[in-house]
């Protein structure tokens, strides 16, 4: 929605601070000021995303207004400060100042959270330590103590929250028989080569509609797994490094067929040569009851602190090859080493020896290099220079490089 700066400032009883001002205080409720267009009467035009939760009561420029009151805590014109009345509220709700501070874990007086309440336009009426918050009609999104805490939050500032750390739990926690089971699965085929892979649980097809879907092919909850990984599959074996080389995936999740949601565990293979090729298995998640290591059972135990993350480049791989002729007796590890030496750090994987014949008593290897940058796309200029370096390189040993 767009709103007018000078707009918006006639409902204040003092001047807005600037436009700038204005829109990172929008922006830290929540709201997203997508643009600032400057107009030629000394006025700016703000483009608004309203979010969800908060349509119902920002639909005009006084109802923007009434917002930024709230969170510069500047005073609306008398005409414009309009509260709820018992008659007039939408709801009605019982909380205590006990309840506002244990949620937000601060020490808040009870002025203070009337006041910050206020200022949403949320009458608090009290009597003993009881309160009751009267809710403004347009307020569709505060339905319970819960939200008001929110409300208290927003205004008194999340960074003025102290963080403190959460109590243990003294309870034996008893992990589902579906979770241990689906992270046995997972072990067995991890140690089997097998990739684990998450498709789409929306389609375009299927038993159960989606009432607003995010797209058309994606308008029905998916009924197997199969579907999915195959397109998976095929997709990976057109990026394959060598065109003999196997697919293996898995995925475990749920599909939703005859009114119910199941959990399902479906294995791939794939391969591109002699002849594309992809074979798929589907079963239950507790037909693998019998077919796994029953050993595993806490979440201690598939935990590897040994492990550490590495980022994938986003960015295209180079992908060259290199063959040359060495002595019979010449290992191909020396090989290997002198290239990956020579390569530098945009070599991410490789050499791989692919080939190797003998001819007129010498040995002909063949290497397989990818090149890949982590912050940009490469060229084949540098690659290329990179190649020659390499193959200067291996001439200097004497090597012939087959060309």
């Amino acid at each position: 929605m767009k709103f007018s700066y000078k707009d918006l400032s006639q409902y204040f009883s003092e001047s807005l601070p600037s436009v700038e001002v204005v829109a990172e205080a929008l922006i830290a409720q929540a709201f997203e000021v997508e643009e600032i267009v400057a107009k030629d009467n000394q006025d700016w035009e703000l483009d608004i995303k309203i979010l969800p939760d908060r349509a119902p009561d920002i639909k005009t420029s006084l109802d923007l207004a009434r917002e930024l009151s709230a969170v510069l805590d500047q005073p609306l014109k008398s005409e414009y400060q309009e509260l709820p009345t018992t008659q007039t509220a939408r709801l009605k709700i019982s909380f205590t100042i006990t309840d506002i501070n244990n949620l937000l874990g601060v020490e808040l007086s009870t002025e203070q959270i009337i006041s910050y309440l206020k200022r949403v336009r949320v009458l608090v009426e009290t009597r003993g330590e009881q309160l009751t918050a009267l809710i403004p009609p347009e307020r569709q999104d505060l339905n319970r103590h819960e939200d008001l805490a929110d409300e208290v939050a927003r205004l008194y500032g999340y960074a003025n929250i102290p963080t403190r750390p959460l109590k243990a739990s003294q309870d034996q926690i008893v992990h589902s028989s579906d979770f241990v089971l689906a992270n046995q699965i997972r072990q067995h085929l991890l140690n089997d080569a097998y990739t684990e892979i998450y498709g789409y649980t929306f389609t375009n097809q299927g038993e159960i509609e989606v009432a607003k879907p995010l797209a058309s092919d994606k308008a029905y909850l998916r009924t197997n797994l199969s579907e999915g990984m195959k397109k998976t599959i095929e997709f990976n074996l057109q990026n394959v490094l060598f065109e003999t080389d196997e697919i293996k995936v898995f995925e475990i999740g749920s599909v939703f067929s005859g009114g119910q949601e199941e959990l399902r565990v479906a294995v791939g293979r794939g391969v591109k040569k002699p002849k594309i090729n992809v074979e798929i298995k589907e079963n239950k998640l507790s037909d693998w009851q019998n077919q796994v290591s029953t050993t595993i059972a806490n979440l201690a135990d598939f935990i590897k602190p040994e492990l550490t993350y590495q980022a994938f480049s986003v960015y295209p791989r180079i992908i060259r090859d290199i063959a040359l002729f060495v002595a019979e007796s010449e290992q191909a590890e020396m090989v290997t080493e002198l290239i990956k030496t020579e390569a530098g750090s945009l070599l991410v994987a490789g050499p791989y020896l692919f080939d190797t014949f003998s001819k007129a008593g010498k040995k002909s290897l063949a290497f397989r290099l990818v090149f890949q940058a982590y912050d940009r796309t490469l060229f084949d200029e540098e690659i290329n220079q990179i190649i020659e370096k390499i193959i200067l390189a291996l001439e200097t040993k004497g090597w012939e490089v087959r060309k």
